[in-house]
């Protein structure tokens, strides 16, 4: 006696079900993870091309402006501008941000600390140049040594999160800005 089978079983059912059910679950999973990658590259790409700017408004400021004051956290330039009088930027770090001006830059980053090393004609190399270009001792280069500055090194100890790890990572930035000087 033969038996028609019209339908699928219980038992049957049940499986597709389950197998159906792992398949939408490593879907699901390979997505989010794709998303998550995603999102953590575009994170980079961001911090990199802040990175750049950053260093672009340094080159260009130190480069093409008038360095008017160095101190241990900052530095003020002035810029003339095509067609438009003198221009004073203030480089400087403030409320965990770098400024420059009062726009804040770096954003995917939280500057914990900072260090400007000033470099100059005639400096001795086994020496600190802060006890060599701040006799007075009032913590910014003195007068006589800014015609000699030729670079200064801005160290930045930053903080900013990572990709697949939630908590912050702290990093070293070293800018090196070029100068024309005073005058």
């Amino acid at each position: 006696m033969a038996r028609s089978r019209r339908g699928v079983t219980l038992v049957e059912l049940l499986v597709a079900m389950a197998i159906a059910g792992l398949v939408a679950t490593f879907v699901v999973e390979w997505i989010l993870h794709a998303a998550k990658m995603s999102a953590a590259s575009q994170r980079r790409d961001d911090r990199d091309q802040d990175l750049s700017l950053v260093r672009k408004a340094l080159f260009e400021d130190g480069s093409r402006g008038r360095v008017v004051e160095v101190a241990h956290g900052s530095w003020t330039v002035t810029r003339v501008r095509d067609g438009a009088g003198p221009d004073t930027v203030v480089w400087a770090v403030a409320d965990g941000f770098l400024q420059r001006g009062s726009s804040s830059l770096l954003h995917s980053d939280t500057v914990v600390d900072s260090k400007i090393t000033p470099h100059f004609t005639g400096e001795d190399p086994g020496r600190d140049t802060w006890i060599q270009c701040d006799r007075d001792l009032d913590g910014k280069v003195d007068d006589d040594y800014l015609g000699r500055l030729t670079s200064l090194e801005w160290t930045l100890f930053v903080r900013h999160a990572t990709f697949p790890r939630k908590e912050s990572v702290e990093d070293t930035l070293r800018l090196v800005v070029p100068l024309q000087g005073p005058g």
